[in-house]
């Protein structure tokens, strides 16, 4: 059985995400396994997702993707290399034959082209010319490939799957990269035109359902639901049911709760500016992605600053953007240090999965117990779960085995010291998300036993 990984936000999904899967089973034929990597309550733009992890999964399942795993929360928040290079990672982990992504351009040819080039060093002396006359790195980088007649390549999912590519390359990973045209529209589109009937960005249809939030949002008993629903036609055509469905349930909760997007950055500009400017230096340089200079930026912006508009225009240069801002005040919050992010897959949280799936995991299962770590088998032992309080109980097992250590068994399990900060990270989530989604975080996975496709 060939099996096919998938990376991806879902941030809603889309027509364009269920085109990626319908092709898949094309090209493929119908009876591949498919598995996906997701962010979950929070993305690699630094923000909250629109939906949430579980939301996310039942749509997934609804249409035909047999196992979703969540991309690790201090995995998912950071750049595109790092967010890329730790997905692939896992979809290898899994064991999975081939990644399939979306991009702009088709020929996987051209793509690898572009990564010889930048392994040149009459291309990364281009590039450094460009950044010394005052240009960001993105801008650099569309001027130095431009002279190679190639700077058509810089676009959003170009560059992931330039960086799925260099991942497998560089880790000599077993996982095949294959790409299926991304369709009509782009990754970041903020409009489309008014005849378009298929496919939309994920960009644009949160901007809308934002603006829906904005014009409702505290109307508790949902009077507005007929206007709300007349709103949501504009939508409607770019997503398939059950998508659409799992967007008006998370709609009518905001709108009830009084939560958006606007209200959702006042809360957390609060906290980051009271955390900012109230630890000491040392502790804040701590955290990752942040040098002298740009604690320097972000103190004095959240010294000045009233609210995060402000904040984000008093922080940004040349060489921080306001989503790599973003992104920090996230890791702030979360407590993420540099000191863990060693970039290893520690574990893999398993969200939900089908009958398909069922079995795969239990075929790893069988052959993972770590209660009975000496049993012999053919199958690499992984640190594969499909709940959380079994990654608590794994934590427990290896602490409460004091001659663990320096057992040859260890080697079937790769543990590192950072094991433990990284599980505080994930629960600093869940907290984060009851705190401002108003929402505990499940502990099980979600099981879709009925799905046909």
């Amino acid at each position: 059985m060939l099996k096919i990984g998938i990376v991806a936000e879902y941030n809603p999904f889309h027509n364009g995400h269920l085109y990626q899967i319908r092709k898949i089973k094309e090209i493929f034929g119908k009876n591949v396994f498919i598995a996906v990597v997701i962010s979950g309550d929070f993305v690699q733009r630094g923000e909250i997702s629109f939906l949430d992890k579980w939301e996310k999964t039942q749509v997934n399942l609804e249409y035909g993707v047999n196992l979703i795993t969540e991309l690790p929360l201090y995995y998912s928040i950071q750049n595109a290399e790092i967010f890329s290079k730790m997905a692939t990672r896992i979809l290898d982990y899994l064991g999975m034959d081939i990644q399939v992504f979306g991009a702009e351009e088709e020929n996987i040819e051209v793509l690898q082209k572009v990564l010889d080039l930048q392994k040149r060093q009459d291309y990364k002396d281009k590039l450094m010319e460009y950044m010394k006359k005052g240009n960001s790195y993105s801008t650099s980088q569309r001027l130095a490939l431009k002279e190679y007649e190639l700077d058509r390549i810089v676009k959003s999912n170009n560059i992931l799957a330039l960086e799925y590519m260099r991942e497998i390359e560089k880790s000599n990973l077993k996982i095949k990269p294959f790409i299926i045209k991304r369709e009509i529209s782009e990754y970041n589109e903020e409009k489309i035109e008014k005849d378009r009937e298929e496919f939309a960005s994920a960009s644009f249809l949160r901007n809308e359902l934002e603006k829906i939030l904005e014009e409702f949002c505290g109307d508790k008993n949902l009077k507005s639901k007929k206007l709300i629903l007349e709103k949501l036609e504009k939508i409607q055509k770019f997503v398939p049911k059950k998508s659409f469905e799992i967007i008006l349930e998370n709609l009518e909760f905001k709108i009830k709760n009084g939560i958006n997007w606007q209200k959702l950055k006042k809360e957390i500009f609060k906290i980051v500016k009271y955390k900012i400017l109230t630890e000491k230096k040392e502790k804040i340089m701590k955290i990752y992605d942040i040098n002298c200079e740009i604690y320097a930026r972000i103190y004095r912006g959240a010294a000045i600053s009233k609210n995060y508009k402000e904040f984000l225009e008093n922080t940004k240069s040349r060489n921080l953007s306001n989503k790599r801002v973003e992104r920090i005040i996230l890791n702030i919050l979360l407590n993420i240090k540099a000191e863990m992010m060693d970039f290893e897959i520690n574990y893999v949280r398993i969200l939900g999965f089908d009958k398909k799936g069922q079995k795969y995991l239990k075929k790893i299962r069988e052959n993972n117990n770590f209660e009975d770590i000496e049993g012999k088998n053919n199958f690499e032992k992984k640190n594969i779960f499909v709940n959380w309080k079994d990654i608590e109980k794994f934590r427990k097992f290896f602490e409460n085995n004091e001659n663990m250590e320096n057992s040859e068994n260890i080697k079937n399990f790769k543990i590192q010291e950072n094991f433990w900060e990284k599980i505080k990270i994930e629960k600093n989530g869940f907290l984060l998300k009851e705190l401002f989604l108003e929402k505990r975080e499940k502990l099980n996975p979600i099981v879709y036993l009925n799905n046909q496709n």
